[in-house]
């Protein structure tokens, strides 16, 4: 099934209401380091948050496990005296959070606000709408009238979502967190000590693990905690041998205290082979982890993982998104994903994708827009980029234009394109180039001719043209080109191999179908510009001119203060073309078409093949 084909299940899933309870969106008034009002909406069953270190990815991450009903984000954010949470203004920190209400029939909010309350200084409370933040207040319920589901007085209640939420930066298994992070009691905590403690203990937890103890008291105290000791399932260990890539034949998972520490040990059998996390990789530790949190949770669950790549190649990155997207479609879990890889975001499409990046200028994080191609997000992260699309256009005012027309798109998507002029115009351009380009199907290029160049109707899909019509290709490549191309084959000036030239035009009108477009209107660059640009007194003295290269011509006379027999040359004349071309509004519908036109490519040139 391709990713289009996917992405449209899980689509579906979310407008016929299947994943409800479902966070639609969540907007910070006031909360850490963002923007005030930034704004994410979860418009795909699964959100990648992306943006450099410090851009506030895992603390929206948090405030999303703090929105259900019963969970407090003060677990996680909390002041101390070395770290004390200062709020800004009068209004103390909160966020807020929308979802649907099968009653009501719409999206309702809930505010959860940071308030100090009597044995808790940090405790997250859910409050009636705030008015001065938009929110919108439930109506008055009658005296006599029911209290309907989902609600107070003056509220709506919190959402009722079970939360899985696992910080891969502090997962650790109990070999790693007691071997490097933790301390012996009764010795001094040299390595020989702390090995000697592992073989000790290790006889009993093997004894554990082997008998799936749901109890086992050691040196006096309860070792398994919460009776978590079994067995990985049969799908359980399926989905951890493919997103690693190898073919476990048992796993056995449990959390216990027999290294001083809350823990899970993983032990593993493979190819006859018996081996604990201390042997593994961590990469492997956190696959188990993901897949049993995930697979043992309820359905409809809010599943958030911060940074899964820790410890992963790209090839599993890249199976584990394939993972995640089953167990969406399985279990109807909303995912959100804090990450810094292109293996993982290349995968999702554009509005699942949200890049979190700091304002030099305020110092805050802000989100520009709620959506981004896979490349936008490596240009923030500092990835470098895959290879960039070419855009070819006729000449070198028309690539002023197609620049500007991505100017309100920021520079990271300019980054993404490499606009190029060819000397020798339309003509040069379908007889020389498009030919090769179509015949070596290049992907990531894109030939822009100016609008006087547009065809009455655009070329017919070769598909449509039987092979007793041969005959039809050709004029069909005349008419939208404006020229006999010539398909060069066997046979040379003799008329060649007619068979091989038909296939070649075939491969060519397939080609220029999808990657050759025209500048909006019917005229030239020049017109354009003439026709939307700011007006002044010496543009308006020679607006009688009909051909706008003649008025250009004359403007940059006057501007330069030339006699009208003096000529001016062709770079003193672009160089008023593009002073006027910046005074045209940069959100002009012509120019708004320019730049949808090259995003809609760069989406479907960037997708990977399934």
């Amino acid at each position: 099934m391709s990713f289009f084909e996917e992405q449209e299940k899980l689509r579906n899933l979310l407008s016929s209401k299947k994943m409800e309870p479902y966070i639609a969106h969540i907007r910070f008034p006031q909360y850490k380091n963002l923007a005030p009002n930034t704004s994410i909406y979860f418009s795909y069953p699964i959100t990648a948050l992306v943006g450099a270190n410090g851009t506030n990815k895992s603390s929206i991450l948090r405030a999303l496990y703090g929105s259900p009903e019963n969970n407090n984000l003060g677990n996680f954010w909390f002041s101390t005296s070395i770290d004390p949470i200062k709020e800004t203004g009068e209004r103390p920190s909160c966020f807020i959070y929308g979802y649907w209400n099968p009653i009501e029939s719409k999206v309702v909010e809930v505010i959860k606000t940071r308030v100090k309350k009597e044995g808790d200084p940090d405790y997250w409370e859910p409050s009636r709408p705030l008015i001065h933040y938009d929110m919108v207040p439930p109506k008055k319920i009658l005296v006599d009238q029911a209290m309907p589901d989902g609600r107070s007085q003056t509220r709506w209640n919190a959402i009722k979502k079970n939360v899985v939420y696992i910080d891969f930066r502090s997962a650790l298994s109990a070999y790693d967190k007691f071997f490097y992070h933790g301390e012996l009691r009764s010795k001094s905590n040299t390595e020989k000590n702390k090995k000697d403690f592992i073989r000790t203990r290790s006889v009993h937890l093997k004894k554990a693990v082997e008998d799936q103890s749901l109890s086992y008291v050691a040196w006096r105290q309860e070792r398994i905690v919460n009776k978590d000791n079994s067995k990985l399932s049969l799908e359980e260990i399926k989905a951890v041998s493919s997103i690693l890539g190898r073919n476990y034949d048992e796993i056995s998972y449990v959390r216990h205290t027999f290294f001083y520490c809350d823990a899970y040990t993983c032990l593993m059998r493979i190819a006859g082979l018996n081996y604990t996390e201390a042997f593994a990789g961590s990469g492997e530790f956190a696959v188990v982890k993901i897949v049993t949190s995930i697979l043992r949770a309820k359905d409809n669950s809010l599943i958030l993982l911060d940074e899964p790549e820790v410890s992963l190649h790209p090839g599993a990155q890249d199976r584990l998104i394939e993972f995640l997207t089953h167990c969406v479609k399985l279990h109807k879990h909303q995912v959100v994903i804090s990450t810094h890889s292109p293996s993982i975001v290349r995968k999702l499409p554009a509005d699942a994708i949200k890049v979190l990046a700091m304002d030099t200028g305020t110092g805050r994080v802000a989100l520009p827009q709620q959506s981004a191609l896979p490349e936008e997000a490596f240009f923030h992260i500092g990835e470098a980029m895959p290879d960039r699309i070419t855009v070819l256009v006729e000449d070198v005012l028309a690539q002023s234009i197609v620049k500007r027309a991505l100017l309100p798109a920021g520079e990271a998507v300019i980054n993404m394109f490499d606009i190029r002029y060819h000397p020798g115009g339309s003509q040069t351009l379908w007889a020389n180039y498009v030919p090769t380009f179509a015949a070596e199907n290049r992907g990531r290029l894109l030939v822009l001719f100016d609008g006087d160049m547009r065809p009455d109707e655009v070329m017919l899909d070769p598909a449509t043209i039987s092979a007793s019509d041969e005959g039809k290709l050709k004029t069909e490549i005349s008419r939208v080109t404006g020229i006999d191309i010539d398909f060069p084959s066997d046979g040379g000036s003799k008329g060649g191999n007619v068979v091989q030239k038909n296939a070649m035009r075939r491969v060519f009108m397939t080609w220029v179908r999808s990657h050759v477009f025209y500048l909006p209107g019917s005229d030239i660059p020049e017109a354009f510009i003439w026709n939307n640009m700011t007006q002044d007194s010496m543009s308006e003295s020679i607006s009688g001119q009909v051909d706008p290269k003649t008025c250009f011509e004359l403007l940059a006379k006057l501007e330069l203060g030339l006699p009208s027999f003096e000529t001016v040359n062709s770079a003193d004349i672009l160089s008023t073309q593009r002073r006027k071309l910046a005074t045209v509004n940069v959100n002009h519908p012509a120019l708004a078409e320019i730049k949808s036109t090259l995003l809609t490519f760069a989406a479907i040139a960037g997708l990977p093949v399934a």
